[in-house]
């Protein structure tokens, strides 16, 4: 990732983002997922965030992500969301028969940024073997591995 700027400031910030379809719904297979991809990339480029790791699930997503520090994570998620919602009703009208109530996401999320314990490399591999659960790895274990390498949390 690295040291970015922006007009105003230097900034190194990054944020893991997971986020949860409404009823928790397998909706975002196939070309739906695909499209929200695209749709996702195209928001960080107009907002001028970059993406260091994004994974639809048919239920959620995955997003680690690097934003200037003018924008708060709740402002960043509710972006996201608000966009590739209104985006993906436009793009596949059948999802409202899906998502009856008119919501394609739950209203919580998960954030939390990489730092001396939780690094970038750490929440990239996270991401990148949430398809391969199969293989019977506990993604936790990941981040438990990295507790151990580090010691205690400070506080």
């Amino acid at each position: 990732m690295g040291t970015r700027r922006s007009s105003h400031s230097i900034y190194d910030l990054a944020y893991h983002f997971v986020w949860i379809t409404k009823f928790r719904e397998k909706m975002l297979g196939g070309g739906i997922g695909e499209g929200l991809r695209q749709i996702i990339e195209k928001i960080c480029e107009d907002y001028d965030w970059e993406i260091e790791a994004l994974e639809v699930m048919e239920d959620h997503i995955h997003l680690f992500v690097s934003c200037p520090p003018k924008y708060a994570p709740a402002e960043i998620m509710k972006i996201i969301k608000s966009l590739t919602a209104r985006e993906l009703f436009e793009q596949s009208p059948q999802l409202r028969k899906v998502q009856w109530s008119g919501r394609i996401w739950a209203d919580g999320y998960y954030v939390g940024s990489s730092g001396e314990q939780v690094t970038d490399e750490l929440i990239r591999k996270y991401i990148k073997y949430q398809k391969e659960e199969a293989r019977g790895a506990r993604q936790l274990d990941l981040f438990n591995e990295a507790r151990k390498k580090g010691g205690k949390r400070k506080g």
